[in-house]
């Protein structure tokens, strides 16, 4: 009779797959930015003390909101929790310092030049700000890429990671915002409405449009890919934040609209930004649709060879059966919930590898790559196997 599963099968279990552990470089690159993360905290509760605190409580609205987004945007290939915390973390700490650090200068040059201080305020508001945040939120993405290249497996993997870092500057500039205004009553609930309601998606959206072209070009070898695909990301997040930041200045009077108006801003936000977002959301819900086509693509042609069978890949590319199956694997003994959590996983990235095997011909590591995910899916079939005899038997329940 068959026995449920040990300490030691499981221990054999993780030996027969070989589990992939995370570079030594994830580790300290991480490690680095939690560092300068917490020297940001530092810094915060250094200059507003409690109000840094206090208000990190209604910037949790936004972040909560952003984060629920790209979870579900991500959910059919996730990316490492690691490379995610190392983005949220560099958006919240590097990136605010280096923004502070080099905006303050940039701005302190121009006004030498620049001759009114109506010229200084539209210089900061669609110069300054757009230019050195982009700069900065994008250099974690180049970062991200040179010790985590592998992971980058489309434009929507490079949009995810853009979107943590963007996630993560915006939560630490709410806080900002919030402690260091000097307004009251009405004013300050329409701070909160604006940076709460009307734009959780905004750094996300900036950041993330840096990554999505940056996870094109991850796909391929050739170096004036990530050349271009990161100084034209740049640019065009660089151009969206000054449209967010001053378009209305452009806008409203085309309409004959009064800029004093207490209501043109929300005119030119209903008519410009909500279109742009609407058409960012539509855009990116393809790009999951195409990653999903990929996987059924891609473990169709591994069923032709035998590798697997119709009933598997439906589970794998079907969203509501997959989450039946993992809501299975709950009520499971932990190895065996381990073996179908990490099937449905190893089986989604030998997909993406395969597609980029066969993008990218030139790396020297795609076929073995493949072979290691191809045995690690068969090892976690293996124990599948056992259970479906086990509850066969009746000592397992059914899915």
């Amino acid at each position: 009779m068959n026995s449920p599963p040990t300490r030691n099968t499981r221990a054999q279990l993780r030996r027969r797959i070989r589990l992939p552990r995370a570079p030594l470089i994830w580790y300290t690159v991480l490690a680095v930015v939690l560092v300068v993360g917490l020297v940001a905290v530092g810094w915060l509760l250094v200059n507003w003390q409690v109000d840094a605190i206090i208000m990190a409580i209604p910037a949790v609205v936004p972040l909560a909101i952003a984060l629920a987004a790209v979870h579900w945007l991500d959910r059919w290939e996730p990316e490492p929790p690691m490379l995610l915390a190392f983005c949220f973390l560099y958006g919240a700490g590097a990136s605010i310092l280096g923004t502070l650090l080099t905006g303050n200068f940039l701005l302190d040059v121009a006004s030498d030049y620049l001759e009114t201080e109506g010229a200084v305020n539209a210089f900061s508001i669609l110069v300054q700000g757009p230019v050195t945040e982009e700069v900065i939120k994008g250099a974690g993405l180049v970062v991200l890429l040179l010790i985590a290249r592998r992971e980058f497996n489309g434009p929507l993997d490079g949009f995810i990671y853009g979107a943590m870092i963007g996630a993560g500057f915006a939560f630490t500039e709410n806080i900002v915002y919030f402690a260091s205004s000097a307004s009251t009553g009405i004013e300050f609930v329409w701070l909160l409405v604006v940076r709460c309601i009307l734009s959780p998606f905004a750094h996300v959206l900036f950041t993330g449009m840096v990554g999505m072209p940056i996870g094109w070009a991850a796909r391929r070898s050739e170096p004036w890919r990530f050349v271009v695909a990161v100084i034209g990301g740049l640019a065009f997040a660089i151009a969206l934040h000054a449209l967010w930041n001053g378009g209305n200045v452009l806008v409203l009077p085309l309409l004959g609209i009064e800029l004093s108006n207490p209501f043109g801003w929300i005119i030119y936000y209903a008519i410009v930004q909500v279109p742009l977002f609407l058409l960012a959301a539509w855009f990116l819900v393809r790009l999951q649709e195409h990653d999903q086509e990929i996987i059924m693509l891609r473990l169709g042609e591994y069923r032709k060879a035998g590798w697997f069978t119709a009933g598997e890949i439906r589970m794998i590319t079907d969203w509501p059966i997959r989450r039946a199956a993992l809501r299975w694997a709950k009520e499971q003994p932990e190895a065996v919930g381990e073996a179908m959590r990490g099937f449905i996983t190893e089986a989604t990235r030998l997909a993406f590898a395969r597609e980029h095997a066969s993008v990218d011909k030139k790396d020297p590591n795609r076929r073995t790559n493949e072979k290691q995910l191809l045995e690690r899916t068969r090892a976690h079939r293996a124990v599948l196997a056992e259970a479906r005899k086990q509850r066969h038997a009746g000592r397992l329940p059914g899915v």
